[in-house]
């Protein structure tokens, strides 16, 4: 599915109280001897696991201090090798968190209906209250899947279709808050909260939402960085010096905002598994050659993991980015992204010579405009 914008996912999980995990699942329709693999990220390191199937049955266990996100697949691990049914392989993605969860199916992974998991209840009512927008979004990359390849390079109809995707993202924002005010013990609502506290023209509700959580969730890793992406609300706005970090290039140096005061600089948050992302960079590409040498600088941070740090690498130079590029690879937790309030790319924030940010989210001809006005 291609489209416009990606947004970011992360979504750690949590339970007060306990550490560890087990998966007790019976899926009739395996075979014995089948293979079954358990996927899931801790502290940004993913962790595999596997075990056999015996009489339709399988079981995982372990320790886990936050809930995470994970998967499982059937006979192969395809973060190392893609199965030879071109990825369409038997497969479930899930909540793990530390809880005795029972699976049951009769046929295959795919269709297994877990129980003894609040999380997963959470998200069950939450997706079901999205169906409406979801079913946009599909349909609206679908109509851009069949769009000849030349009818997206029209200025026109490109910007009409990224405004109805930023149109469905803002109803499905208001669903999650919904949802937040409907669940404000649940830890699906504190997630719901971490898309939605640095969009324009949420921040009041989405403030006045966080509020009424209770306090462990407050305290807890996602509630403090809420925090911190509820303050960037303020300190990235038009006007504001922007807030300086510092993070590495890929050969290892340092490099900070504050290394760039005497020129105007563009902050372009990307990535290399970013469709629009890449989409977009034939254009800075255009725009740095001609202003490069009249005060203009690019810093690229990439949402890349760690474990992407070779695709990150081969799209810098596939793409021809030439200017400074700097990641903590961290994903979608990289600390300039929070600190920006950064959960959908591409974007970007233009900082004029002292550091003030003068614009945000400048994209083809609209980031030519800028800067052929200011130069």
């Amino acid at each position: 599915m291609k489209a416009l914008i990606t947004l970011l996912v992360f979504l750690p999980l949590f339970t007060i109280g306990q550490e560890n995990f087990h998966i007790n699942a019976e899926v009739d329709g395996l075979k014995d001897n089948a293979k079954v693999f358990l996927i899931y990220t801790v502290d940004e390191q993913q962790i595999t696991d596997s075990t056999i199937v015996k009489n339709g049955r399988f079981s995982f266990e372990g320790s886990l201090k936050y809930p995470t996100q994970a998967q499982l697949f059937l006979h192969h691990n395809p973060y190392i090798n893609r199965d030879k049914n071109n990825g369409k392989s038997d497969a479930l993605s899930f909540y793990l968190e530390p809880a005795s969860m029972e699976m049951n199916a009769t046929d295959s992974l795919k269709h297994i209906a877990i129980s003894g998991s609040p999380i997963n209840d959470h998200y069950l009512i939450l997706y079901n209250m999205q169906e409406k927008t979801n079913q946009k979004y599909v349909e609206l990359s679908e109509e851009i899947k069949a769009l000849p390849p030349e009818k997206l390079k029209d200025t026109m109809i490109y910007n009409a279709l990224l405004q109805r995707e930023l149109d469905i993202v803002n109803e499905t924002y208001e669903v999650q808050l919904d949802f937040a005010n409907k669940y404000p013990d649940s830890y699906m609502s504190l997630i719901c909260l971490s898309y939605i506290a640095p969009q324009p023209g949420f921040y009041e509700r989405a403030k006045s939402t966080y509020e009424k959580f209770p306090e462990k969730l407050r305290k807890s890793p996602l509630g403090q960085d809420i925090l911190v992406l509820l303050a960037s609300h303020d300190n990235t706005q038009i006007g504001q010096v922007a807030p300086d970090f510092e993070q590495e290039t890929p050969a290892g140096d340092t490099m900070k905002i504050s290394d760039f005061r005497g020129k105007y600089l563009l902050l372009d948050f990307w990535a290399s598994w970013c469709g629009p992302c890449r989409t977009e960079n034939p254009n800075l590409v255009k725009v740095y050659r001609q202003y490069k040498d009249r005060g203009f600088e690019i810093l690229g941070i990439s949402l890349d993991h760690s474990r992407q740090r070779e695709a990150w690498l081969k799209a810098i130079e596939a793409d021809g980015l030439i200017w400074s590029q700097v990641s903590d690879l961290r994903g979608s937790k990289n600390k300039a992204a929070v600190l920006y309030g950064i959960n959908a790319i591409p974007a970007n924030f233009l900082l004029d010579p002292e550091g003030k940010i003068i614009a945000k989210n400048l994209r083809g001809q609209a980031l030519r405009d800028a800067l052929k006005d200011i130069f």
